[in-house]
């Protein structure tokens, strides 16, 4: 297997580690009791269920996940890719089950350390990373799956690995960010990501967007207290790349969920993943339309 191009991974880590402060707590709560947060989606006997394991080759570690699918004929599947934390195969639960409900597939897998997935808890951006990297390209790998249509859907540091994977030259059909800090620390006009065609030549976020050739949805609220979604819509349109849409969705959080970022003091969590219905809309129309 070709090893993943990790030249400026460790950059981008290092660019989000303030961000990663702020999560800390969010993590060290998660790991005392994980079923607070990842929930098993309401009549999940009227879908299939398919165990795929893969392996980050580099340090023989296996990762385990479970793919959902329609009983019916089904075009597209969609790889969940949560943010920080130690999240398991039944993160983002809300999504999962409306997506499966429209004819979509659904892919998650155990973070490295939780659930199935071996290896040790590793709460980098570059976990994330490699994670999502060495999942796609098992996926893109079974005969059954090569004819569906494959996205990836990343929340918050979920969505830089994303970002990271179509910079990868994995075949990836479309992007989902959902409240993904492109603009954090003013990296999202710095150069940092290795060009296709020359590794020595660098390229920014910016860059990568105005050359993006496939759809891309990025959604976020405006009351997200880990970066500045407007700044970031306003970044992003003004590249005026057509296959890119922006939502910023008024009154949501960081989770897209109507209300404050008060979780991080009240450490209410159970709920983090307990999406509003304008939001979870928006994402699944977008979907079945491109």
């Amino acid at each position: 297997m070709k090893k993943i191009k990790t030249v400026n991974i460790s950059n981008v880590a290092l660019q989000f580690v303030i961000l990663l402060h702020f999560l800390i707590p969010f993590n060290k709560i998660y790991s005392q009791n994980k079923s607070d947060f990842g929930k098993e989606i309401n009549s999940i006997e009227k879908y299939n269920l398919k165990e795929i394991n893969f392996m980050d080759s580099e340090e023989n570690v296996k990762l385990s996940g479970t793919l959902l699918f329609p009983k019916i004929n089904y075009s597209k599947i969609v790889i969940i890719t949560p943010g920080s934390g130690q999240n398991n195969r039944d993160s983002h639960y809300i999504i999962a089950e409306e997506l499966l409900r429209s004819g979509i597939a659904v892919y998650r897998f155990d973070d490295r350390g939780v659930g199935k997935s071996e290896g040790k808890v590793n709460f980098s951006v570059d976990q994330i990373i490699k994670d999502l990297y060495y999942a796609l390209k098992n996926i893109q790998k079974i005969d059954s799956l090569t004819s569906k249509q494959i996205g990836v859907l990343g929340h918050s540091l979920g969505g830089i690995a994303t970002i990271d994977a179509y910079k990868n030259e994995l075949n990836i059909d479309f992007l989902i960010l959902i409240s993904t800090p492109i603009e954090k620390f003013a990296t999202f006009t710095k150069p940092q990501y290795s060009s296709k065609s020359n590794s020595k030549i660098k390229l920014s976020t910016q860059t990568l967007f105005q050359n993006l050739k496939i759809p891309m949805l990025f959604i976020a609220g405006s009351n997200d207290s880990f970066f500045d979604t407007k700044k970031t819509a306003q970044l992003i349109n003004d590249i005026n790349n057509k296959n890119i849409d922006v939502k910023i969705l008024n009154g949501l959080n960081h989770f897209l969920r109507a209300g404050t970022d008060n979780w991080k003091k009240t450490k209410q969590y159970s709920n983090l993943y307990e999406i509003d219905h304008q939001a979870l809309n928006e994402i699944i129309n977008w979907i079945v339309k491109i």
